[in-house]
């Protein structure tokens, strides 16, 4: 009886240890498992994150473009007011620069 006995035990030993052996292996598994998927969660997240500010400085791009877009327009309408404004001074000034020239240096 005790080889018997002697015999169960290390059959039961040796069932223990293999259930030891496969639940490590499917431990593994499953931290193998677990960290690729934490990988590919974080990858997609820095994609997502990544397009939307993509998206974002897109969308500040358009507003700028716009915002230059105006403030050109505004620029050329006052240059345009200005020219008109002092249009008559222009005239003014040049015909005195003239005869300025002509009166100290004389005709060429």
């Amino acid at each position: 009886m005790s080889t018997n006995l002697t015999e169960e035990i290390r059959g039961v030993e040796a069932a223990a240890a293999q259930k030891v052996a496969d639940a490590r292996a499917q431990a593994q598994e499953l931290v193998t498992k677990t960290r690729s998927a934490v990988a590919l969660k974080v990858k997609e997240a820095k994609q997502s994150q990544f397009r939307d500010y993509r998206r974002r400085i897109t969308d500040v791009e358009a507003e700028a473009e716009k915002l230059s877009a105006q403030t050109v327009e505004r620029g050329k309408k006052e240059a345009a007011e200005f020219v008109k404004l002092h249009e008559e001074a222009v005239g003014k000034t040049a015909q005195w620069l003239a005869e300025e020239v002509v009166s100290r240096y004389g005709r060429c």
